[in-house]
Parts: C-alpha cells; sequence; structure tokens
C-alpha cells in the first residue's frame, strides 16, 4: 500500500518541498515547489533563530502552493553545517554501554554551550591499530531546533518521521545504489562530496561504511583548494586510522548548483596522492534522485535521524517490541502452566468420582443381589429404595399405627393405662412420640416391676417391641426409675 509524505530540503538560499508517493517498489514525486528566502520580505540571515523564522514563513508558503492534507508525515533533510560530526574511539563495542557514556564523552567536544542535543551514531567496526580501540562517527543536533520543527510542521497535522543532515543522507542514498548497481558494486572505499550553493559536505566511506564528515562554505571555491581540502581530510582519517586508504571521488549535486562544473573537474586538474585512481575520480550524480528515495519508511543502515526520544516516531510495538516479546512469552508459558495444571486436577477429579461410582456399584450390587444390569447404580437404588418402602407399608398389619389412620394420642394413652393394672405401683414422668416410635420414662418401687410394665405393653396389639433402655434405682435407693423404648 502507498503512503504520501513531505519531503523537505533546507539550505541557506531556501526550502524545495515535494510530495512524494512512495510503496515497497516505486517512488513517485506527485508535487514539487520550492520557496526562495530572498524573496520574502525582511529576509534575515546569520543565526539559529532566523533560520527557524525563514523555516515557518517557508512552510506556510508551500502549505498554500500544495495540498498538504494528504502527508501525516515528514522527512526534513538541514544543513549539514548545523550537526556536529565527530569521530570517537572507545574500548569496548557495546552499544548499550556507548549510548549510555557517549552524552559525557560529547560534552567537551559539542559547541552548543551546554544546551540539550540529540544525538544518533554508528560504529565502524574498525579499529585504531595503536591501541585497539573502537571507533564510532557520531552526529549530534540541539532539541529546541528539532523540537521547533515538530512544533511548526504539527499545525498542519504532519508529524516529522525523519529529521536528518542533507550532504550525509546523500551519500548514504549513493551507497545504497553501490549495492543494486552492477556496475558500481566494486566500489567500497571513495570520497562523497555533496555539493548545493552555500556548502560543500565531504564524506569518507570505507569498505561501505561512513567513517568520517567535514562541511564546508561553497562561494566560489577554487579547484585547487577544494582538492586540498580533501586531501587534507583522507590524511587525517588515515593517520586516525593508523592506515594507509585510497579514496575515489563521487559528487552528488543539483544539476543547477552555479559553480558544477568547477567541483566537479577539480579532482580531474590537481587529483592527490591519496585520492586512487583518477579514471574514477569526477564520478557525478543527481543530489535529487538520491535524496528522493531517502524516508523513514523504507530506512537504510547508517543513516543519521534526530527523531528520537520523545521526538521518535515508532510506534508503540516497535519501540517496546522486546519488553512485549518477552512479557508475551511469560504470558504463554504460564498459560501453559495453568492449562498443566488445570488437566491434573480434572484427571484426579475424573479419578476420585470414578472410585466412588464403583464403591456405589458395589453397594448397589450388595444390597440388590437380584440386579444384574446397573447403568446408573444411584437412579437405581433410590428408585429400588422407593419401591421397596411402598411394598413394605402395603404389607403392614391391620392393627399398626401406620394402618390405623384415625388413631390418635389419646388412645395411644388409653392402651398404656389398661395395660398396665392399678397393682403396680408406677409414676410416668415422660411420654414422648416421634415416627412411630414412643419413648415413656418414669419410675417404680422394685425392678420386677420394670419386667411386669414391659410384659403389659408387649401384650398389647398396636405395639410391635418394647426395649428397656434403662433401669436404675435413684439417689435415695427406695425407687428405680427406668426407660422404654416402644417400637408402634
Amino acid at each position: 500500500m502507498s503512503e504520501f509524505f513531505l519531503h523537505l530540503e533546507l539550505d541557506n538560499s531556501g526550502i524545495k518541498a515535494r510530495i512524494i508517493e512512495q510503496d515497497y517498489k516505486h517512488t513517485i514525486i506527485k508535487d514539487t515547489f520550492t520557496v526562495l528566502f530572498n524573496d520574502m520580505p525582511d529576509v534575515k540571515q546569520g543565526g539559529e533563530e532566523e533560520d527557524l523564522d525563514l523555516f515557518n514563513r517557508g512552510v506556510d508558503i508551500i502549505a498554500k502552493e500544495l495540498d498538504l492534507t494528504s502527508c501525516s508525515k515528514a522527512t526534513i533533510f538541514i544543513s549539514d553545517r548545523l550537526i556536529s560530526f565527530r569521530n570517537l574511539e572507545l574500548p569496548f563495542n557495546s552499544e548499550k554501554k556507548i549510548r549510555q557514556i557517549l552524552p559525557f564523552e560529547l560534552e567537551t567536544h559539542l559547541p552548543y554551550n551546554n544546551e540539550p542535543c540529540i544525538t544518533d551514531f554508528h560504529m565502524l567496526g574498525f579499529t585504531n591499530s595503536s591501541d585497539e580501540s573502537k571507533l564510532i562517527l557520531s552526529a549530534s543536533i540541539t532539541q529546541s531546533l528539532v523540537e521547533k520543527y515538530f512544533l511548526k510542521l504539527d499545525e498542519y497535522d504532519i508529524t516529522p518521521s525523519m529529521i536528518t543532515p542533507i550532504g550525509y543522507a546523500a551519500a548514504i542514498g549513493f551507497l545504497s545504489m553501490t549495492l543494486k548497481l552492477n556496475e558500481l558494486k566494486s566500489l567500497s572505499t571513495f570520497a562523497f562530496l555533496y555539493a548545493c550553493d552555500s556548502e560543500i559536505t565531504l564524506i569518507l566511506i570505507k569498505e561501505k561504511k561512513p567513517c568520517a564528515v567535514r562541511t564546508i562554505a561553497n562561494y566560489n571555491i577554487s579547484s585547487d583548494r577544494l582538492a586540498v581540502f580533501v586531501e587534507q581530510t583522507i590524511i587525517g582519517f588515515n593517520l586516525r586510522t593508523g592506515e594507509k586508504n585510497y579514496f575515489d571521488v563521487v559528487v552528488g549535486m543539483d544539476e543547477n548548483i552555479h559553480n558544477g562544473n568547477q567541483i566537479s573537474n577539480a579532482f580531474v586538474i590537481k587529483p592527490g596522492t591519496n585520492l586512487g585512481n583518477r579514471a574514477q575520480s569526477g564520478m557525478k550524480f543527481d543530489s535529487n534522485v538520491l535524496l528522493s528515495h531517502i524516508s523513514s519508511e523504507k530506512p537504510a543502515q547508517y543513516l543519521f535521524n534526530f527523531c528520537k526520544g520523545k521526538y521518535g516516531t515508532n510506534s508503540f510495538f516497535k519501540t517496546y517490541l522486546p519488553n512485549i516479546a518477552v512479557s508475551a512469552v511469560l504470558l504463554l508459558f504460564a498459560f501453559v502452566l495453568l492449562l498443566i495444571s488445570v488437566g491434573l486436577d480434572n484427571k484426579n477429579l475424573k479419578s476420585q468420582i470414578s472410585d466412588i461410582d464403583n464403591q456405589a456399584r458395589l453397594i448397589f450390587k450388595t444390597s440388590f443381589p437380584g440386579k444384574t444390569k446397573i447403568h446408573d447404580p444411584y437412579l437405581q437404588m433410590q428408585a429400588n429404595v422407593k419401591s421397596f418402602m411402598k411394598n413394605s407399608n402395603a404389607k403392614k398389619k391391620p392393627g399398626s399405627l401406620t394402618g390405623l389412620d384415625n388413631l390418635k394420642i389419646v388412645q395411644i394413652i388409653g392402651e398404656l393405662s389398661q395395660k398396665i393394672d392399678d397393682s403396680i405401683d408406677i409414676d410416668i414422668s415422660r411420654f414422648l412420640f416421634n415416627k412411630e416410635q414412643l419413648v415413656v420414662s418414669g419410675s417404680t418401687d422394685n425392678f420386677n416391676n420394670v419386667d411386669k410394665i414391659k410384659s403389659k405393653i408387649e401384650s398389647s396389639q398396636i405395639f410391635k417391641t418394647v426395649n428397656i433402655s434403662s433401669a436404675a434405682a435413684d439417689k435415695k435407693g427406695n425407687r428405680v426409675k427406668f426407660k422404654f423404648i416402644i417400637e408402634m
């Protein structure tokens, strides 16, 4: 799916704006407009504040000429003179450690009067032959400058996704071309010159890695001076690395630059002793083509981007991808453990249920030996017990309490009175009837009378059995207390 973004190139002369449509395979320039600062009234130049004022006014003019509603992101190419490039030597190559100590290493080297800075870097992969220290290339910019770019574009609902030095970005664009074009694949160590009307930026590339950056003003610079500038930069790099590197020269510039021929011919007129093969020196490429392919959607290796920290445009997922991945793995591991635990509990419960079912079948077979087919021992046992109780109730004697529905408690007491004659000394202290069972407590004068009372009660038709629950002399010893449990 294609996406539109705003492409801005800033230099001392003005702002070149393009609306670019880009997908995974193609880059198409849909519209373009250039604002020249000299055409603005009351133009003042010479400082960062003035540059920002020109930028703000220039963006307002661009918004009137181009339809920016299709753009939600912007790539901003700023002057290399606003960037502080530094080569550092460190005793380790851990990116985490470098990020921790880099602000302290750069503190005394940056010309920003202790202003907060945003720094990006990449490791060169080379070592200093004298002490084996690792070399890195860093680029720093004041945070306030980045913030003001964000604030201005936010007025048009556009968020910068990349802020990068223009000359260095052109060199990265050419470096990407060398990886794709067969005729350039052999070109691995070269000096790339980016030239515009106000400045010239030199980027040394060794073994396809940008390793040094210098910028000079381009105000009618002579060929001799330009060649000396390049040669001195190469000599300085060779002294730093302790090696003798030879660099071909590649020039990237707008075809409309006023002294283009003078710049591109500088290395044919006066090649330096460190400038490699003269036949390949002086190759020239259109910087517009090199820069149009640069965007945050297709990040190139070794490209600096000052959209970092709170100005970063990465999504939450991209920013915290390592943490999200670790959390997802831990969550998955916890979920697997939970499933294992639930599975084990389920297995134990099934085992317990199976044991209880086996016990129920065993009880059913013991209680009902005539039943051979057992489907559900619980339901079958319940049905058989109900059937047995029903049959037992139907077979009770007609004289039983159940058969005598109209029999009342008074009649039961009357039956007891008739069976126990007046010749027996008896006192009834408790009379309790509950669920076809009668409990009678009292006292008599001797133990023989207890047996007589039991025999008398058993002779009744409505009492089934009589059990002596207890019989004992009281504390005075002149009475015998008893308790009968009578089944109806």
